[in-house]
């Protein structure tokens, strides 16, 4: 019976915490595609008034393919030119990603967070694409 008690006791941190470190995981890799897919997204568009509704697409899909809550992602991309699909325009989207704690509801409204996974993604246009 103390065997079990223990087991329980010991076991359902145990979880919990390999839950939270596979959420903080899967944050991260997110973050690092979506910023890289949104850039080359918003280097292969052909329509400059498109790109920037497609790379925020990009980056909820793929909030969505890792599982995560597209509402907790904010994006800001930066174009060295205007407009960014002019060649030799350096792309540049950072994508933050905000990673609640697991099973924990939110706080008077607040989402109770454990961290935010940042990266950040660059394309070059080159002078023949």
């Amino acid at each position: 019976m103390e065997f079990i008690a223990l087991s329980i006791i010991l076991l359902i941190p145990a979880i919990y915490l390999l839950v939270t470190i596979s959420q903080l995981q899967a944050a991260g890799y997110a973050a690092v595609a979506a910023s890289d897919q949104a850039a080359k997204t918003i280097a292969y568009t052909t329509s400059d008034t498109q790109a920037e509704p497609r790379a925020i697409d990009t980056v909820h899909l793929t909030a969505k393919n890792y599982q995560l809550d597209p509402s907790t992602t904010d994006t800001t991309i930066y174009c060295s030119n205007t407009p960014c699909s002019t060649p030799g325009t350096q792309i540049t989207v950072h994508v933050s990603i905000d990673v609640p704690l697991p099973l924990i509801p939110t706080f008077l409204g607040n989402q109770t967070r454990i961290a935010t996974m940042d990266a950040t993604g660059y394309h070059v246009i080159g002078e023949f694409e």
